[in-house]
Order: structure tokens, then sequence, then C-alpha cells
């Protein structure tokens, strides 16, 4: 049985840290977090301890924020594909920088009463564990973590990240980078995640070729393997055809996706071409072979930008999209829209006017 209860511990070096940093004397850093898979010895306490229980390896700091004050949330994630075995993991240490002992440890999560299985890369399905580590900063004001670029972002961070770019289309560059950064924390063990390189590419690539069509939506496909169909025309790229049913999808869409992670192999193996098409309700996909398993894919959809009329994503009520100026209104260079009202002279009620009208209303 553990002898202490889930949760942070600040060590006897951070508390010293903290000090140094309310003193001036540096700035508070946090530099990387290691996991373990052991229980606290004995002789010593969360406080005391300078490493996680039986170190298994160092994980990633993908996110920091401050839910209230004196405290600071540190994202965590545990990739399992970076895992050679499996293992239950008891013990997170978040190390930080000190301007005389170098590198300490600064907070101890136990995890021992309910530990977090972590799976091996060998494992079907993959798994990527999000931890929460709350740690303790008094008043310091100020906290900076070494994000790791290797962070993974989920699907909900894309579908995020998309939303911005809708939000402020002049901020394409910017808001990828600063929105993929912030989404970190929102991590889920959904299993559908991306590398943060494929997400910056997918978005940019799509922002860049097609940014004034607007992002239409995000959808998961599974392409069940028994779906695949034989071609009817031979063709050099591919021999079979999945048609997967996808009500949104219209052929003035725009696709780009990516199996998810744990589906790459089977779709490269397969042969499966890269990159798919829209239609009316359907959207299909093509291989050089019958792939060996199902295929997890995410697939997103944007409008197209320029060309003509029917090309366009049409706003409606639920749905963001293009709309035309009508007659009666202005649009400036730099895209303010007013609206001159003009009466004729003939629409314009004179004296004579109102006085036969109010005859016929009271009767004089």
């Amino acid at each position: 049985m553990a002898k202490y209860e889930d949760g942070s511990y600040g060590s006897a070096a951070g508390i010293a840290l903290i000090a140094k940093v309310l003193a001036g004397r540096c700035a508070m850093k946090y530099t990387r977090v290691a996991v373990g898979k052991g229980n606290i010895p004995d002789d010593k306490t969360p406080k005391t301890m300078t490493e996680p229980a039986d170190y298994v390896m160092d994980a990633v700091i993908a996110g920091i924020t401050n839910p209230v004050d004196g405290e600071c949330q540190v994202t965590v994630q545990i990739n399992s594909a970076n895992v050679d075995k499996g293992f239950y993991c008891t013990a997170v240490v978040l190390y930080a920088e000190d301007p005389d002992e170098g590198e300490v440890p600064y907070t101890y999560l136990v995890l021992e009463n309910e530990p977090e299985w972590i799976r091996p890369a060998s494992s079907i399905v993959g798994k990527l564990a999000t931890i929460d580590l709350i740690a303790a900063v008094g008043d310091v004001d100020t906290v900076t973590a070494a994000i790791d670029p290797e962070a993974i972002a989920t699907v909900a961070a894309v579908n995020d990240l998309l939303q911005r770019h809708n939000e402020d289309p002049e901020a394409h560059a910017g808001i990828i980078m600063d929105a993929v950064g912030s989404a970190m924390k929102k991590l889920e063990e959904s299993g559908q995640i991306m590398d943060q390189k494929t997400v910056e590419t997918m978005i940019r690539k799509e922002i860049a070729e097609h940014g004034s069509g607007g992002y239409y939506g995000t959808y998961f496909l599974t392409l069940a393997a028994s779906g695949w169909e034989q071609a009817d025309e031979e063709s050099p790229d591919y021999s079979y055809i999945y048609t997967a049913e996808l009500p949104d999808s219209t052929s003035a869409l725009i696709p780009s996706g990516a199996p998810l992670l744990g589906s790459f192999h089977i779709a490269e193996d397969a042969g499966v071409v890269n990159g798919c098409e829209t239609g009316d309700g359907v959207v299909k996909f093509y291989s050089k072979e019958v792939p060996a398993a199902d295929i997890s894919t995410c697939i997103i959809l944007f409008g197209k930008g320029g060309g003509g009329e029917s090309d366009l994503t049409v706003a409606t009520r639920e749905q963001l999209g293009h709309v035309k100026i009508g007659n009666g209104i202005e649009v400036t260079e730099d895209g303010t829209i007013s609206a001159n009202a003009k009466v004729s002279e003939d629409q314009i009620a004179t004296s004579d006017d109102t006085s036969e009208m109010l005859k016929e209303i009271y009767g004089e």
C-alpha cells in the first residue's frame, strides 16, 4: 500500500528556488519532466526525492497554464510510441533551473495509488497519456517552460486551430504557431492524434491555397478493409476505390487529410494514394492494393476560394460562407460595408397629401 496520497508535493529544492526567484536572482523556468514505475523508498519522502522512483524515461512538457493564483498547471505527455516495454507510471517529477545548483527537482507527483498504464510501441492500440501536474509557485509572477516541439496535437486541437483562423484570417502564420502551442493542454487520450509538424503543414498548405474559401468541417472516417472495390478503369496509381458516405460533402469542397496514428503503416503498405476526392454526399479514396486492416482517417473540408459563383460555399444561418453584395450597398477598398438609402421626390408626401390623408381619417 502506498505511503502517500496521490497528488503533487513540492520538493525542498523547489521551495528554496521560489525564494531565489522572489529575491530577483533568477526567473522561474521548468526544464523537463521524468516518469518512473516504482514506489518511494521507506527512507525517502516526496519532498526529498531527486528523481522519480525507478526512473523509466523523460516525458514531454506540452504546455503551462495558471488556473489560480499561486499555482501553475503543467501538462505532461507520455507517448506510447516512445515506450519499448509497457509500464505503470507511478511518479512524475518536474525539474526547474536553479542559478546555483543547475537543474533541480521542483515538484513530485505521486500516482502510486492509481498508476497510469503506459502501453508499449508494439501495442496495436496506441496511447497518449496526458497528466496535469500542479506546481506551487507562491507569489512568483512569471513562469516559463521548455515546451517540447515534439508535443502531440489532437484532432480537437486542430479544430480549435482552424476556428481561430476563420476568426482572424489576417494572422495566418502567427495564429497557427500560437494556437498549436496553446492547444497542447487540451490533449485527449482518444488515440486520434497527429504530430505537431503534420498539423502545421496541413493547415499552412490549405490556408495558403484556399484561404479565402474558409474552413468547412473536420470529419473522422473508418475505411473498412472489406469496403474496397475494384476500379472500373485501370490506372498506374491505383487499382481499388473506397467510397465513404459523408452527407456534408459536395463536389465544390476541397478535402485534406491523413490517416490517424496507428493507421499510417497500413495505408503505406497498401499504397493508399495520398489524397482523396469529394463528391455529393461521399468522399472517395484510392489504393494500389486492398489494405490489410481498417484505416482510421481525419478529413478536413474547405470551401473553394476565388473562382466562379458555383465554387463558393454559401453562408446560411448554421454555416459560415460567402455572400453577395446587393443593390444599395457600397463596399470600400478596406472591406467596409455601408448602405445609403435614397428616396425619390414622388415617394415624399407633400403638405397637400398629408391634408388629404387627415381628411380621410377624420372625415373632415
